[in-house]
This record gives structure tokens, C-alpha cells and sequence, in this order.
């Protein structure tokens, strides 16, 4: 009996000194996030001219997708969004792209959640296309002189404000559930320029996108 006691307390200790010994993983302060949703767009005035025109609206309601990456320091996070949208409609389509670096923060915690505000700045491409119904004309004037569509574009610096909610990750070992819910907005009233022309008296907006994403990431 006390040679299996003995036996007993050799492979305890053994254990234990194991688990001293066992160097503790050290990971980068790196997060990595993937994110998708939904999101509703506001161009007033644009829109304004279109209905006037007869010729429909910028379309309220898109997709988008992106990526981002951030360095911690302590709890500040300090990083880089990317991400692109696309409407929901067949006719009338908008697409914009931006890029954004941003400051947020993990110092907000609750349990295994945490409440990170994000502040971003960048720029942001729109391109609308207008696709105009019930044209007539030759095969050859839709190659010169004709159109069945024209194309805007949109270019300005932009706002994103948002909130994250995180849940914590310590040994990083699987992607965690997020969402994000914020808003975007043109920092300055910019014009809305015809793709291969000048013209006079364009329209000028703050293009404004409010999102809903979820997402995917690792991250300390």
C-alpha cells in the first residue's frame, strides 16, 4: 500500500512541476475581424432629382462585406477597415467602396462581452448607375450617340461612427461571434459627376449609410 502511495505522490508532483515549467502561449496584440450585413442609404438630394425626372431613386437598402485589422495597445485599438456594398435592386444600382482607419477601444467590459466604440476616417467611392426603360433607336446609335444608362460617381472623405460587440477570446483558438451597428457619412456636401462628361449643376449631397453587420474574428 505505501508503495502505491508513494507511486501516487511521484506522478503528482512530476505533474505539478510539469505545469510550472510549461511556458505560457504569447500571442501578437493583433485582431483580425470579417464582417457582412445590411445597410440603408440616404442621397436626398439626388433623389430629389430623379423623382422629379421620373427616373426612380437611389436605392435605401444594399449589402456590404469587408475586412479589417488592428494593432492593441493596453485597451486603445488602432486599425484599418476595408469593406464595399452593393444595392439590393435590379435597375437603379449603387456600389461604394472605402477604406478607413480607425481608433476604438476594449476598456468597456461586462462579463465575457465587451462594448468597443469605433471612430474612422477615409475615403469612400460611390458609383450609381441609372438605367433607363423603354429606349428606341438603332444598333448604332446605342454605340455612338445613344445611351441606355448613365453612370454617377461619388467621392469624399467620410465619418464612420459605430459600436462593436465583442465577446472575449483569451487562447485565441476559435473565431468569435461579433456585430457592429454604425453610421457613415460624408464629412463635406460633395457633387455627384457624370462618368466620362462634364456638366453644370450637379447635384451635391452628404452621402449618409446607416449598417448592421455581423461578424467574424480573432483577436486579445
Amino acid at each position: 500500500m505505501k508503495y502505491l502511495f508513494s507511486g501516487l505522490l511521484c506522478l503528482l508532483t512530476m505533474n505539478i512541476l510539469a505545469q510550472e515549467e510549461r511556458p505560457k502561449r504569447k500571442y501578437p496584440a493583433l485582431e483580425v475581424i470579417y464582417f457582412a450585413g445590411i445597410q440603408f442609404n440616404d442621397a436626398s438630394n439626388l433623389n430629389t432629382l430623379l423623382k422629379e425626372s421620373g427616373a426612380g431613386q437611389v436605392p435605401g437598402f444594399g449589402w456590404n462585406a469587408g475586412v479589417g485589422t488592428a494593432y492593441r495597445i493596453n485597451q486603445t485599438l488602432i486599425g484599418v477597415n476595408f469593406s464595399l456594398s452593393t444595392s439590393g435592386k435590379k435597375n437603379n444600382t449603387l456600389k461604394t467602396g472605402d477604406f478607413t482607419m480607425y481608433v476604438s477601444t476594449n476598456a468597456i467590459r461586462t462579463g465575457k462581452f465587451i462594448f468597443s466604440p469605433q471612430l474612422g476616417f477615409g475615403p469612400r467611392f460611390s458609383n450609381f448607375t441609372i438605367e433607363k426603360q423603354n429606349m428606341n433607336g438603332t444598333f448604332q446609335d446605342f454605340l455612338t450617340n445613344q445611351s441606355n444608362e448613365t453612370k454617377l460617381e461619388h467621392t469624399a472623405s467620410i465619418v464612420d461612427l459605430s459600436v462593436a460587440l465583442k465577446t472575449t477570446n483569451v487562447d485565441r483558438t476559435l473565431l468569435t461571434p461579433k456585430c457592429r451597428i454604425g453610421y457613415k457619412s460624408s464629412i463635406s456636401v460633395n457633387e455627384w459627376k457624370v462618368a466620362n462628361a462634364t456638366v453644370t449643376n450637379a447635384s451635391k449631397d452628404r452621402l449618409g449609410t446607416f449598417y448592421l453587420q455581423l461578424a467574424w474574428g480573432i483577436g486579445r
